[in-house]
Parts: structure tokens; sequence; C-alpha cells
């Protein structure tokens, strides 16, 4: 939970900055000439490619789930964040299971 709080988690924007990924882009998004820097918020609040995982943990937590502050300050949030996170398999290859 603190690696997305401070943007130091194996998405492309931190791995290009620290020289581990070609591109800051995100692999599911850069196509058709468009290109989207795979950030924290752009992985958990707009990728279309988590769009299910999106879903349930809006239907847990409502609306809300927007705010990319209120998902990774709010308490209540965490076991959703974390079931979020796990669903999407992004960072199984780095961490394994969460």
């Amino acid at each position: 939970l603190f690696q997305l709080r401070t943007g130091h988690v194996p998405l492309n924007s931190h791995l290009h900055r620290i020289g581990k990924a070609d591109s800051p882009n995100c692999p599911h998004c850069d196509t058709a000439g468009r290109t989207t820097i795979e950030t924290v918020k752009h992985y958990i609040t707009e990728c279309p490619a988590y769009r299910k995982e999106r879903f349930r943990l809006r239907q847990k937590l409502g609306r809300q789930t927007r705010s990319l502050q209120y998902l990774l300050s709010d308490k209540k949030c965490i076991p959703h964040l974390l079931r979020y996170v796990g669903g999407t398999k992004r960072f199984e290859k780095t961490f394994g299971d969460v």
C-alpha cells in the first residue's frame, strides 16, 4: 500500500524512470497511436484492461472509488484495494499472489 501511495510500484511510469522499462506507457492502452502513461491513478481508476476488477471495487465502496486519494487513505478501502490489485495480477511477476 505504501508503494502505491508513493508511486514506487512496478508500473511502467516508475520502471521507466529507473531504467527498467523502455516506455512509461500503459501496455494495454498504448495502441492505435494513443499513449497513456501507466501511473498509479491510471492503473487503479482508469485503465480499461481492469474494468471488471474496478467494477467489483465500486460495488463494495461506491462512487468514491474514482478518488485515488480516498482509495489510498481510507482504512476501510485497504482490503478491497488489495483484492483489486490481486485480481488484476499486474504485480504478480514482482510480488507473487497478493
